[in-house]
């Protein structure tokens, strides 16, 4: 072999390697490594967050426990202080709904009833900043942006999930906050699209309107 030629490949070999090593050292890391560890510490402070700044004003929090299990004993708005018997403790994180104030409601605002209809603006996303679900892009401008109908009776399998439905029995019309989900008042343990098992759902969400039964034996929407 030319002299040359094998000193060529002996000086390329070693760079050879250096280029593999390097790529292999700059590889993508998985974005959903010890995912539920990290939606768990997450939602862990969250909880700590809004347990010391609660309030009614903007910028402050509200707790609400989840719908199901939320009872006359339970004070709203603090995550399931349980007052009728002082040995039991707070709801645990994962039990409540977090609510940041980003805009009061209206004076007059009604609330729903979880026979009631919606109609809201949204935006959710994961812990890692991923938005996974929208009805507007960009900042939210309701001259432009259509909001969205749900009824509150709706099952998960409709795409309503818990907390939803436990935060939206609370805010009033003209109300946005930025709500957190623990997972287990979202999805759970199952994938749903492009949401993994064991996600925190952060949502910003704002009430538009609040659409009613229009008397006992109608089942029609008032809209008006």
């Amino acid at each position: 072999m030319n002299k040359n030629l094998f000193w060529l490949i002996a000086l390329l070999f070693p760079l050879s390697v250096g280029f593999v090593s390097c790529a292999e050292d700059t590889a993508v890391e998985d974005p959903y490594v010890n995912w539920q560890v990290r939606n768990e510490h997450y939602i862990d402070s969250i909880a700590d967050v809004a347990r010391a700044n609660l309030g009614e004003e903007v910028g402050k929090w509200k707790i609400y426990r989840n719908y199901k299990i939320a009872n006359e004993s339970t004070t709203p708005g603090l995550g399931g202080t349980i007052v009728t018997n002082p040995y039991e403790t707070l709801a645990s994180a994962s039990d409540s709904v977090y609510m940041r104030i980003i805009e009061v409601g209206k004076e007059e605002g009604l609330t729903p009833l979880f026979t009631d209809s919606v109609s809201v603006y949204y935006r959710g996303k994961l812990i890692s900043g991923t938005v996974f679900d929208q009805n507007y892009t960009g900042d939210l401008d309701e001259k432009i942006h259509v909001p969205t109908h749900f009824a509150l009776q709706a099952n998960q399998t409709d795409g309503l999930i818990v907390g939803w439905i436990t935060a939206l029995q609370w805010m009033k019309e003209g109300e946005r906050v930025e709500l957190y989900i623990p997972a287990a008042l979202g999805y759970g343990t199952q994938n749903q699209s492009s949401i993994p098992a064991n996600s925190v759902l952060i949502f910003d969400l704002k009430l538009e309107k609040v659409i009613y039964p229009d008397g006992i034996e109608s089942y029609s929407l008032k809209v008006d």
